[in-house]
């Protein structure tokens, strides 16, 4: 037995890091809508903590991109535009389907051991009708193109887009059951595109599955300001 390990004390997460990551999560998990203000007396009210945290949680999460600091009147979550998601979409086929390659290239048996379990959590929550761990495994699954791939600088790329993009899932698809199904279908076809090494296909449904993102979103941000495209 490790005497020093077993005696170590463990450190507390510091108040403002718990705070950044619950507020992260629920933006990302919907319980906020798009746009919504977030007043800071509020959310430590929600979160049971002093201002402080709250306003530096702001802070971070502004960094991220999934808050807009707006001066003299205040937070909110961000909205985004048909242009913004646009530019999303096309920096995550860009680096999603490259990220893929390299852990093709390099952790091929645990990167597509690790797609599977992913495919076998949103069947089941699929099969439950479960569309918050659904939207969960979603984003899990495109985050372990990066977690595989072995290359910081591609990983830290995406992590500056990851949390706008996995609230774009969950805000404006998720809801949709039949996207939902299609969406499974082309997560299995996927999967099996790489285990073949069969890159034709896999870029071809790469294409695909940001391509409908993109059209369904088009769709609901166009309806909601009310044009017809």
């Amino acid at each position: 037995m490790d005497t020093e390990k077993a005696l170590r004390i463990v450190q507390p997460q510091p108040l403002t890091a718990l705070v950044t990551e619950r507020l992260r999560q629920a933006i990302i998990d919907g319980e906020f809508h798009l746009g919504e203000s977030m007043s800071e007396d509020r959310l430590a009210a929600l979160f049971g903590v002093s201002r402080s945290p709250v306003r530096e949680a702001l802070k971070a999460l502004e960094f991220a991109g999934l808050v807009e600091v707006r001066p003299k009147r205040g937070s909110f979550i961000f909205d985004p535009s048909i242009e913004d998601v646009e530019e999303l979409c096309e920096f995550r086929l860009i680096t999603e389907t490259q990220a893929c390659i390299l852990s093709m290239r390099r952790s091929a048996d645990p990167f597509t051991a690790s797609l599977q379990a992913i495919v076998d959590a949103m069947a089941e929550a699929l099969a439950t009708g479960d569309d918050r761990g659904y939207a969960r495994a979603d984003t899990a699954y495109h985050k372990s193109f990066f977690a595989f791939c072995g290359n910081r600088l591609v990983q830290d790329s995406y992590q500056l887009a990851e949390a706008r993009i996995a609230t774009i899932r969950t805000i404006l698809t998720a809801p949709n059951k039949e996207q939902r199904e299609l969406s499974f279908s082309e997560h299995r076809l996927i999967l099996e595109a790489l285990r073949k090494r069969d890159w034709d296909r896999f870029n071809e449904l790469m294409g695909e599955h940001v391509g409908r993102t993109m059209r369904g979103v088009r769709k609901i941000l166009s309806n909601k300001d009310g044009v017809i495209k």
